[in-house]
């Protein structure tokens, strides 16, 4: 990434590398240490990529994927997290930029090493200063690294701006290529079994091979996203198993329900939002509504409790609010974290994967602007909508046990 000129190692720093082939334009996420490193990519005999470090000069320091090294959707959206633009430095005279709940990437020089990764600023401690020298303080909550989960203070020098724009079009071209070996790949596969609803001990889902399994869990459960903590926004833990279309004994999940959901939101677009914001990886489903409704339902899914928790405070975080492009805010359907078998196939339900490039986008709207004030007041009108449901719910059951009463066999 692009350092200040003022940056120094507190350990040996490596050489540096200009070679004239690669053009070091991005940001790689390197699987040997999660660290983020300025880089260049260069695709080698049509299907390999290499993964040349700015920094280090020796060919054994790169890092390399193959074609054949992917087999499922997965492996592919793991691929295409690692890359980004490079970060760039802010000026001090814009630090006002960073602000609570905005995702960085910064220094930290805790092992001897200057290393970067992701960060949400936790908190800032505003000071007076010239607008040639930042003096502010960031509180920094660790997406990843050796302080994962942590929070830590830093100065304005050692954050930088995360961009957003289109990565180098080596990695969008060995990306297609990927992407072509896995349809290949999985066009001889069985993509959802005749009974999915049974568990795949029972004995009509005896011949799944693991390889039709695996394939079929990537499809019917979508990839997604987002969470990051405070111990003060702790919900409370259902260990309950509840149920959604599978059976008891199966493999079982960690999800939360949504509502005020935009109708047309594609859970893909959910699921790169939330990645994008937390590193989180989870599955994203929307459910169908009445013609009659004007919101939809949804639910996110993850593999751990933490994952879960993590989410829950970042959406019930009540210093911002997550809205669609209408300005329309999430709400989390109750206060638990459930805990169940989700097998069944809503992917035939899901809104059509072209909403992904509309206009209806996803953002955080943080407290103190306009956009937040508008959703807490939507959020507050549809709160006082269902509470009034839910007392004509408790009602209609009511006066449904009294005209039912008891049941009397002829």
């Amino acid at each position: 990434m692009s350092k200040r000129s003022d940056t120094t190692l507190t350990a040996s720093p490596p050489a540096m590398s200009t070679s004239g082939d690669v053009n070091y334009n991005l940001e790689y996420r390197s699987q040997k240490d999660d660290a983020w490193y300025s880089c260049g990519v260069v695709l080698e005999h049509g299907n390999r990529l290499c993964v040349k470090f700015k920094d280090f000069v020796q060919s054994f320091d790169d890092e390399i994927f193959n074609v054949s090294d992917f087999s499922t959707d997965d492996d592919i959206g793991a691929f295409c997290r690692r890359f980004r633009p490079e970060s760039v430095p802010i000026d001090d005279n814009e630090c006002s930029r960073v602000t609570e709940g905005f995702m960085v990437c910064a220094a930290y020089t805790g092992d001897t090493q200057l290393r970067y990764f992701d960060a949400v600023v936790d908190a800032v401690c505003y000071k007076e200063h010239t607008p040639k020298k930042c003096l502010c303080t960031y509180l920094l909550f660790w997406q990843h690294g050796p302080e994962e989960g942590n929070i830590t203070a830093a100065n304005f020098d050692d954050i930088y701006l995360i961009k957003s724009d289109p990565v180098d079009p080596t990695v969008e071209n060995f990306t297609k290529l990927i992407t072509e070996q896995v349809k290949q790949a999985s066009s001889e596969l069985t993509l959802i079994p005749k009974n999915p609803l049974l568990s795949r001990k029972t004995s009509s889902n005896e011949n799944i091979t693991e390889s039709q399994a695996s394939f079929s869990d990537n499809v019917i459960f979508l990839e997604i996203f987002l969470g990051y903590r405070k111990e003060r926004f702790c919900p409370e833990l259902s260990d309950q198993d509840r149920d959604l279309g599978g059976v008891k004994g199966s493999s079982s999940h960690h999800y939360i329900i949504l509502e005020n959901l935009e109708k047309d939101l594609c859970p893909l677009l959910m699921m790169d939002f939330i990645q994008e914001q937390t590193l989180i990886t989870a599955q994203a489903y929307i459910f169908p509504s009445l013609s009659a409704e004007t919101y939809a339902r949804g639910a996110i899914m993850v593999d751990s409790k933490t994952k879960l928790k993590r989410i829950y405070e970042f959406i019930n975080n009540p210093n911002h609010f997550i809205v669609s492009s209408t300005g329309k805010p999430w709400v989390i359907a109750e206060d638990k974290l459930r805990t169940g078998s989700f097998n069944t196939s809503l992917l035939s339900f899901q809104p059509k994967y072209e909403n992904y490039n509309s206009q209806n986008h996803l953002k955080v709207v943080l407290l103190g602007t306009k956009e937040h004030k508008k959703a807490k007041q939507l959020k507050d009108l549809y709160l006082e909508f269902r509470n009034h449901l839910n007392g004509l719910v408790q009602t209609f059951a009511m006066e449904e046990e009294k005209n039912l009463g008891p049941f009397t066999a002829n």
